[in-house]
């Protein structure tokens, strides 16, 4: 299947009629705005950014768009939206959120108007790896749950097959025509379908529990090296065929922690030319040796896939920063509020960037602009002369304050952006 993203227009061929006003407008909004000067500031920054082109210190406001996120019934109330259901609805989800953000948060964060069509066929539990991935859950929207883990057993490792890349074409056709008939060709589009990702470690957390790996490391390392191993070369599998299923789409798999970088006409499904997203947050409690032996080797092989990779962990990573930094096209390192700043711009390589990331609950719900001030000024003295960006993500709900803590995080963190570093390296 050829995967095409369509350019964007702000006008509509005359042999197409859109159906829909109301999303025609929001549509030629976000397309008027995806033009602007503004936005092309923004795009550039982040590309100069993450190539070494500038010193400049980008800001990103993180807000998740999947429209049952609570944070955005918060901010725009379930009854304001006219459509109800079906594709309507989620275009207009798709283009309310973003024109939101795009007026009322102050940060470097390009609107990208493209609507992803989501391609990914039903399974049954025990499709992807031979034995079914299955979990326990409240049943309550936004509730607890927790994985089952199948290989209660070592020798259950037996039973694991590689997984297949599939994806619905019928499905998709099907979106692309009720997109059509709302909106003709007024966003552009493209098709995502990935079940796995990139992060074994989490595979084998899944499949095999925590606790169980907890005791792995000392009880059957060699048997753990083995699924980790399998692990690992069937994400690398399933990422090839994907990429020849035409699959792979580079503008729209950045996601949250690389808004923006550089494609070259032709590239944009080349797994080489996009971001890979790796983690491993659930060896949070393995310390460095153990994270070097039985995670690090097996996240090498994936970060080779891709042009440039982004390394994600919500945990503290101050002590495992030396062993990441040695993934191959290792490019975006996250520093998360439990990370200590200072030591990990000593360890990662220059043309490492660090996300650097305020304390979500702290801004949402405690401080005022003086505290916000106060931490990112603390960051920015840790992070010293190293490259780096202003994060704030992990933004569930707000303290019903209508979205009014992150503008003033954005504005605050702009300003001490501003004054830290300017121009060109």
């Amino acid at each position: 299947m050829e995967l095409r993203c369509l350019s964007p227009k702000l006008s509509f061929p005359e042999t197409l009629m859109p159906r829909c006003p109301l999303l025609t407008d929001l549509a030629q909004q976000a397309q008027a705005v995806w033009a602007s000067p503004e936005q092309e500031r923004r795009r550039r920054l982040w590309a100069d950014h993450f190539n070494g082109r500038t010193r400049e210190v980008p800001v990103s406001c993180a807000m998740f768009q999947g429209w049952q996120d609570l944070v955005w019934q918060q901010i725009i109330p379930e009854e304001t939206f006219v459509h109800k259901d079906g594709m309507a609805r989620t275009l207009e989800v798709h283009l309310r959120h973003r024109l939101w953000r795009a007026e009322h948060i102050p940060d470097d964060t390009p609107l990208d108007p493209t609507f992803v069509l989501h391609a990914l066929p039903a399974m049954a539990p025990d499709e992807l790896w031979g034995v079914p991935v299955a979990f326990e859950s409240t049943g309550q929207a936004g509730g607890a749950y927790k994985p089952v883990p199948p290989l209660q057993n070592p020798a259950d490792i037996t039973k694991l097959r590689a997984p297949t890349f599939r994806a619905d074409e019928v499905v998709i056709e099907r979106q692309r025509e009720q997109v059509h008939d709302l909106l003709g060709e007024a966003l552009p589009l493209a098709a995502r379908a990935d079940a796995l990702h990139n992060g074994p470690f989490e595979w084998a957390v899944r499949l095999r529990g925590m606790d169980n790996l907890l005791l792995d490391v000392y009880d059957r390392p060699e048997w753990l090296k083995e699924l980790m191993a399998l692990l690992q070369g069937a994400i690398v599998a399933y990422h090839r065929e994907r990429e020849a299923a035409g699959f792979v789409h580079v503008p729209t798999e950045r996601a949250l922690h690389s808004p923006w970088d550089d494609c070259q006409p032709g590239d944009e499904g080349k797994l080489a030319a996009g971001w890979g997203y790796l983690h491993a947050q659930s060896a949070a409690s393995y310390g460095p040796g153990a994270y070097a032996e039985f995670v690090q080797p097996y996240n090498v092989e994936i970060a080779r896939l891709f042009g440039k990779v982004y390394y994600h962990g919500c945990e503290d990573l101050t002590r495992k920063a030396a062993i990441i930094c040695e993934l191959p096209n290792l490019r975006e390192f996250h520093v998360s509020p439990w990370s200590q700043v200072a030591p990990i711009a000593e360890a990662l390589p220059e043309h490492v960037v660090m996300e650097v990331h305020s304390h979500p609950t702290n801004v949402l719900f405690l401080w005022g602009a003086g505290e916000m001030r106060e931490e990112l000024l603390g960051l920015v003295r840790g992070a010293g002369e190293h490259a780096f960006n202003l994060k704030l993500c992990d933004i569930q709900t707000i303290n019903r304050d209508g979205g009014r803590a992150l503008i003033t995080w954005s504005q605050v963190a702009k300003e001490v952006a501003a004054s830290c570093r300017t121009g060109s390296p």
